[in-house]
């Protein structure tokens, strides 16, 4: 698999670009500015060569071959680079923009073409269609990568040239756009085909994206996936624990203030459960710090997140995210779901709930496709491992409020 600096196209904030380490060697699929500010944060102690694979010279893909051709030769102890071009005539414009623009001395760098080099992992260029300024002048790739062919597009208006590569257990990065070009692939248009490939065993993981929000709309419910970011941050290590009773008043503080009223249970009613074998109560600790909470509710195969909540000073900063994997490593093979307010325009908070709703996809949940009803608000379900039946989540839920209380309350799902 590769992991990707960034997977977005020429206006996004962080541009498209991939990278795997094998056998001590650093090998990046193009190497635009912004992502080599993140490379550059890598740890280089073990690595040995950087090789730099060009699909074409924009900007957006090879604007940071030069910084880190000189961070590898002043940086890092002249650790050697080879920039590999897919063709001849790439390979001259290459060396025009290191040597005469960006002032890359000769001996700092490697410069060849992929038919000259001799690695395992790069099967071949792949010439494709893109800007017509470029023609003859773009380039996909294949790679052997862990025993799997794969198929790397680059930037491109058309599949073609890729498909005779493919076969069952491929994988295929392709970039994709929202939004209609004459030189790039139109997701709407071409999803019929991509789905068609994920049918055929291929897997299709989407990139170079204009719209993520909007790409990831189209692609729920389907086998299509986003490109896998990699986290140059250094990250905190995040663990979950069994809620302790010293963690308890943190918890009733953040609960209180971090859900409206209206869809908060009685925190005395959470603690009198929490003991109920199918009660899950979690602490989430960032390091040696309290970060946040889980709630979660078990029946049979389900797992329903009641509550969620992570401290204000540590959001935005990766911790969520983590604590959502961790959490989907413990309820594996199970059907994890959760319930957020649903999309609606004439909210006031209409931009949380899409951000809030965007941050559970690109975590890997998925749209069910039901609405639900917990008291007097309408929520949506989304989920990992499959549908939830509304005959489960009445049985779900009774068996945590019991028969009395249920008969009291309104939780349901709707039907759409």
């Amino acid at each position: 698999m590769l992991l990707f600096a960034g997977r977005g196209s020429a206006f996004a904030d962080a541009h498209n670009s991939a990278f795997f380490i094998k056998n001590q060697e650093l090998v990046l699929l193009d190497c635009p500015a912004d992502a080599f500010q993140k490379y550059k944060t890598l740890d280089f102690r073990h690595i040995r060569q950087i090789y730099i694979l060009i699909t074409h010279i924009h900007g957006d893909h090879a604007g940071g071959v030069g910084s880190m051709i000189q961070y590898a030769w002043f940086i890092l102890n002249k650790l050697p680079v080879t920039v590999i071009a897919p063709s001849e005539r790439v390979r001259k414009d290459l060396h025009v923009l290191l040597t005469r623009i960006e002032g890359c001395d000769k001996r700092w760098f490697t410069l060849t073409t992929a038919e000259q080099i001799q690695k395992n992992w790069l099967k071949e260029p792949i010439p494709t269609e893109h800007v017509k300024l470029l023609d003859g002048k773009c380039f996909g790739y294949s790679l052997h990568l862990d025993g799997k062919n794969i198929i790397y597009t680059g930037d491109t208006a058309t599949l073609k040239p890729f498909l005779p590569y493919l076969e069952k257990g491929s994988i295929l990065y392709t970039e994709a756009s929202y939004y209609r070009s004459d030189v790039h692939l139109h997701l709407p248009e071409i999803l019929p085909d991509l789905l068609a490939l994920t049918e055929k065993g291929i897997s299709v993981h989407l990139m170079h994206l204009d719209n993520e929000k909007e790409i990831l709309k189209l692609i729920q419910g389907t086998k299509l996936r986003l490109a896998p970011l990699y986290s140059f941050r250094k990250q905190i290590p995040v663990r979950l624990v069994r809620m302790k009773k010293t963690d308890i008043p943190k918890v009733k503080l953040l609960y209180e203030n971090a859900f409206p009223d209206d869809e908060k249970a009685p925190f005395l009613l959470l603690l009198a459960k929490q003991h109920l074998a199918d009660v899950d109560f979690l602490s989430i600790y960032a390091g040696k710090k309290w970060a946040g909470f889980f709630y979660l509710v078990n029946y049979q195969n389900l797992s329903y997140i009641f509550y969620f909540a992570i401290r204000p000073e540590f959001r935005r900063k990766g911790i969520g995210s983590q604590a959502l994997q961790r959490l989907q490593k413990f309820y594996q093979g199970r059907k994890l779901f959760l319930a957020i307010e649903q999309l609606d325009e004439h909210v006031t908070n209409y931009e949380e709930r899409v951000s809030r709703k965007y941050f559970y996809l690109k975590n890997g949940f998925q749209e069910l496709h039901r609405r639900v009803q917990e008291g007097t608000v309408i929520y949506e379900l989304l989920g990992i491992g499959g549908d939830v039946t509304p005959k489960e989540y009445q049985k779900l839920i009774g068996s945590f409020t019991g028969k009395i209380l249920y008969r009291s309350i309104t939780m349901k799902i709707l039907d759409d």
